[in-house]
């Protein structure tokens, strides 16, 4: 009798053993894929731009160059061109990229009166996204000010319809709580996320959107306790100031009275890391608990400015940024 009895408890241990090794390589892979995500930036291409000649072949030398590094997703934050025909000329060259893409309109493609021509070529301006279990928030800098006029010495007023269009914007970014998402937006096949295969067909704005279930799902929409506990923010125009601009004019900044009631925004999400641009300039610096990573230019150099270039982000699984600036190697 006590040998079948050894055998079974020798199976029995086996067996558990095989689940306690199971259930540990479950949680080591669960945990690496949250250890580390690495998002590649591309900001202020301006194509069509006078003073940015060369906008188009170094764009082409950054997908490139972003491609060799193999990010998990790709932001463009910002300026993508002057006009629509080169906003169709950028994304045919950000089509080739092999990561999923997201975009962030600037003050050159969304002015004072004029969000709905962005919205009808890039779909949403503003909206959450997921990637490996961070969350994060997409914000219009555009609908927090006027940015049409660059030698305004004081803030412009907006003209009321975008100013409805802020309210609406901040209303949504108030429901949006740490780490909610109705699910990873790269997963889905937005014609701006599908690599070189992606096709031109026109995007569906976010409450038209349904998932392969049949549900309705809205990037915009209510809280969802199922992301992670890290929220990064992205938008085009800096809330706060930086040595690295001394020029004190307005139109740099995110400006009263849209700058506090997006930064205590942002401090109720425990944001503690914007990804931003419009500066032309690699720049990384802290205010008020919240690090500010500006992206450098891919088209032109401004006085201020280093070299042209991108940026490239690598999230720890305890929500430190870390940011390289990368030089594309050609002149202004």
């Amino acid at each position: 009798m006590r040998k079948p009895l050894v055998r079974r408890n020798r199976a029995l241990l086996k067996r558990l053993l095989f689940v306690l090794a199971l259930c540990a390589f479950v949680s080591l892979v669960a945990t690496a894929s949250r250890a580390q995500v690495t998002i590649a930036q591309i900001s202020d291409t301006h194509l069509g731009e006078a003073h940015s000649p060369h906008a188009f072949d170094n764009l082409r030398r950054a997908v490139d160059m972003v491609n060799a590094r193999h990010p998990d997703a790709v932001i463009v934050s910002g300026d993508v061109g002057e006009n629509y025909d080169e906003w169709l000329r950028a994304r045919g060259i950000l089509k080739w990229l092999h990561a999923p893409v997201y975009y962030a309109p600037g003050n050159h493609d969304v002015h004072s009166n004029d969000v709905e021509k962005y919205r009808e070529v890039f779909g949403p301006d503003y909206y959450r996204f997921q990637v490996k279990g961070v969350t994060f928030l997409v914000i219009d800098s555009q609908l927090l000010g006027n940015f049409d006029q660059f030698d305004a010495q004081s803030p412009q007023p907006m003209p009321p319809q975008t100013e409805a269009e802020s309210q609406k914007m901040l209303s949504w970014l108030s429901r949006q709580a740490p780490g909610s998402n109705s699910g990873d937006r790269g997963k889905k096949s937005h014609w701006w996320n599908r690599g070189a295969d992606r096709d031109d067909r026109p995007p569906q704005r976010d409450d038209d959107r349904r998932s392969n279930d049949g549900n309705a799902r809205d990037d915009r929409g209510g809280n969802d306790d199922r992301g992670g506990n890290i929220v990064i923010g992205i938008q085009h125009i800096p809330a706060e100031r930086s040595y690295v601009v001394p020029d004190p004019k307005p139109y740099w900044v995110v400006n009263e009275p849209y700058r506090s009631r997006e930064l205590n925004l942002l401090h109720r999400l425990g944001v503690r890391h914007m990804l931003v641009g419009h500066w032309h300039v690699g720049n990384v610096f802290e205010r008020d608990g919240i690090t500010w990573h500006v992206a450098p230019s891919t088209s032109r150099l401004l006085p201020w400015s280093g070299q042209l270039g991108f940026a490239m982000h690598t999230i720890s699984r305890d929500g430190v940024v870390r940011t390289e600036f990368v030089p594309l190697g050609v002149g202004p």
